[in-house]
């Protein structure tokens, strides 16, 4: 998308930066996500979060500051593992990244340099959520079934989102430059 089809008027919007996950596994934890995690993680791809918050300042610089990170980026490697809780700080269920966590955290604060620099009521950590808002039953379910995964795919992107219109919208996808 052009820097002028993406500008935002309100100063006022959510910016999301996430790593999507590719083929095969997305289907599979597709799958997991409608068994155990209820209409929230529905209509929302399985993704690891690099950065979501507040952001008041230009759009066309903040795009701008994600594809520089993702250029200084190369590909890696990620590898979940068996299901854990945040409880009982939240009531989510979550795969661990076995590897490439470290990967994620340094994406994370090169984002959070400069323009990007925003503040979180949560401290990061690299996961993918498989359920959130639903039943106690439902989420021991999910931790229960999924103690041994093992799933593993490429990073070669991220994803770029806002939140026109009270929806998170894709915007860009992103090739990590090296």
């Amino acid at each position: 998308m052009s820097d002028q089809a993406t500008e935002i008027s309100d100063p006022q919007f959510t910016l999301g930066v996430v790593i999507p996950v590719p083929e095969p596994q997305r289907s599979v934890l597709r799958e997991w996500r409608r068994k155990f995690g209820g209409a929230d993680t529905e209509s929302i791809d399985p993704h690891i979060t690099l950065i979501s918050g507040g952001y008041l300042k230009s759009w066309a610089q903040a795009a701008a500051r994600v594809r520089e990170v993702a250029q200084e980026n190369s590909r890696f490697t990620v590898r979940l593992a068996a299901a854990r809780s945040f409880q009982p700080a939240s009531d989510v269920v979550y795969l661990p990244l076995a590897a490439g966590a470290e990967r994620c955290w340094a994406l994370h604060e090169a984002l959070l340099a400069g323009p990007l620099r925003h503040e979180s009521k949560f401290d990061y950590h690299p996961h993918l959520t498989i359920a959130q808002n639903v039943a106690e039953a439902d989420l021991a379910a999910a931790y229960t079934a999924l103690q041994e995964v093992d799933l593993r795919f490429e990073v070669h992107s991220v994803q770029l989102f806002d939140t026109r219109n009270g929806a998170w919208n894709f915007c860009e996808q992103i090739a990590l430059g090296r």
